[in-house]
């Protein structure tokens, strides 16, 4: 009797660890880590501010403008901060936006390459991109803060999507591959490419995004015709 369970104890202490061994292999295969097993899913999913904060965890809709007049070409947004909200709505044109983020009044424009408003502190230009249709185009601009281990859903939009990192990193992968962007950094995806986002480094993320959509779709098409792979995981990048 005695012999038996011995056995049986020794037959069990080599075959789990080859049993786990299976498992992560297993997981592996289909594109998982038990490393990121602790990531989570992006809250709110960008939707209006509502009872929110700017600032709080998830994404949202602070300011939309539906643009009548749009430059001919390839468009950009610039990105210019003011001392308030006056000030930036005075020297702003048609198609800027005064936002109020991460402690700083924002004049968000879509314009050409070369517009530069008077005074303020001029933070960025990022494109060149275009709208996806020739309809009339809407200007969605959202606030992201996000946990370094949280990821969206996969996605896409009816339009160009232009992120601007305050603070921390991202890392989005989409068809092309993946892309890595750092605070005080752009990054521009052409409206209609599927993508999935990433936090990145081990710091809360902070963003300014614009999504310049088809006015009569949404903000945000869910559940593309497309698999992420995990490639912002897998090479270290998340």
């Amino acid at each position: 009797m005695r012999r038996h369970l011995w056995l049986t104890a020794f037959v069990l202490m080599h075959a789990l660890p080859a049993a786990c061994l299976a498992q992560h292999a297993a997981a592996a295969a289909m594109g998982e880590t038990t490393a990121h097993d602790h990531r989570s899913t992006v809250p709110n999913g960008c939707q209006p501010l509502g009872a929110h904060a700017v600032g709080d965890v998830g994404c949202y809709i602070v300011a939309q403008k539906a643009l009548d007049s749009l430059p001919r070409g390839p468009l950009y947004l610039h990105l210019d901060t003011f001392a308030d909200s006056t000030a930036a709505r005075a020297a702003g044109n048609a198609n800027g936006s005064v936002i109020e983020a991460f402690g700083r009044t924002w004049l968000l424009t879509i314009a050409d390459e070369h517009w530069r408003p008077q005074g303020g502190q001029h933070a960025a230009t990022l494109g060149p991109f275009v709208p996806l249709t020739n309809g009339p185009q809407l200007a969605s601009y959202m606030v992201a803060t996000t946990e370094a281990n949280m990821d969206s859903a996969a996605h896409s939009h009816a339009g160009p999507e232009i992120f601007y990192v305050v603070e921390g990193a991202q890392c989005l992968e989409t068809p092309d591959g993946v892309r890595r962007t750092h605070a005080g950094e752009g990054h521009v995806v052409a409206g209609g490419v599927p993508m999935k986002l990433y936090g990145a480094g081990n710091t809360t993320r902070r963003a300014l995004v614009l999504v310049l959509h088809d006015a009569l779709q949404p903000v945000v098409l869910r559940h593309p015709d497309w698999q992420p792979k995990g490639l912002c995981l897998a090479a270290g990048q998340g």
